[in-house]
């Protein structure tokens, strides 16, 4: 997605784009940024958006790097940030290889590393890599491919529990269903909204990571309620819920 493309979003960027912070049920990025933050170091939010987690972030971290692609989706997070001065912003695109990023003890992206281009996300990672100091910490959120499909099953079971024929079920998922999964699955790329988004498998992040010279500290689940997938999912529906995943990983030193 380029960047004309998020600069014409971000006057109605919380109204278009999923709200992580607001919807995560168990505050668990919260929790894992609460866990390395430290007045000595240095936090970098790596596709920052209009600036949801800036105001955490900036409370408990010494200086912040807000990085973005988008200048407008900058400009409003200046200003929802106004009072905070410890945060520098930089407009950048962090795909690019010539991108030039400050160096940080603690690393932040959610939802970033989404689009189709393999080249692309690979370039994301990278320069996150290259911009954490060895020994820091990287909180990375992405959408889940086993959650979508999960998603599907729940969707064919409201069906079938609504009376339909097992192959009535079936067409109506498809139908009914926000993203298609016939589009490039075995390469985790789903359609949501006429928009190819990565979804990422558990073990293939660990993979991702490690070849970057991370090692793994831990994977979560980030939980949502059905309502995130759902308009008014029938009340028997609870859990498992939903979920993104967010993997926490270590910068190995030299």
């Amino acid at each position: 997605m380029s960047r004309s493309h998020w600069d014409k979003i971000a006057p109605c960027y919380d109204s278009e784009i999923f709200d992580v912070l607001a919807n995560d049920s168990n505050d668990t990025v919260l929790s894992y940024i609460s866990r390395f933050a430290s007045k000595k170091s240095v936090a970098g939010d790596f596709g920052c958006g209009t600036g949801k987690f800036l105001p955490t972030l900036s409370k408990q971290f010494r200086l912040v790097h807000a990085t973005d692609i988008s200048g407008e989706c900058l400009k409003i997070a200046r200003q929802r940030c106004s009072k905070l001065q410890n945060i520098e912003y930089q407009r950048v695109n962090i795909a690019d290889d010539s991108a030039r990023l400050a160096k940080v003890d603690f690393a932040l992206s959610v939802n970033v590393a989404i689009m189709a281009c393999r080249r692309t996300l690979a370039g994301i990672l990278k320069k996150i890599s290259e911009s954490l100091r060895p020994g820091g910490y990287f909180v990375l959120v992405v959408p889940s491919l086993e959650s979508m499909l999960f998603a599907e099953f729940r969707l064919i079971q409201w069906n079938l529990k609504s009376g339909m024929t097992h192959d009535q079920a079936i067409s109506a998922s498809v139908e009914e269903a926000e993203g298609s999964l016939d589009l490039r699955l075995q390469e985790g790329l789903v359609d949501i909204d006429g928009v190819a988004t990565k979804h990422y498998l558990k073990e293939e992040l660990i993979v991702l990571l490690k070849e970057l010279q991370f090692d793994i500290d831990a994977i979560e689940k980030v939980k949502y309620d059905w309502s995130t997938e759902f308009a008014d999912p029938p009340g028997w529906m609870k859990e498992p819920y939903p979920w993104d995943w967010l993997i926490v990983s270590k910068k190995q030193k030299a």
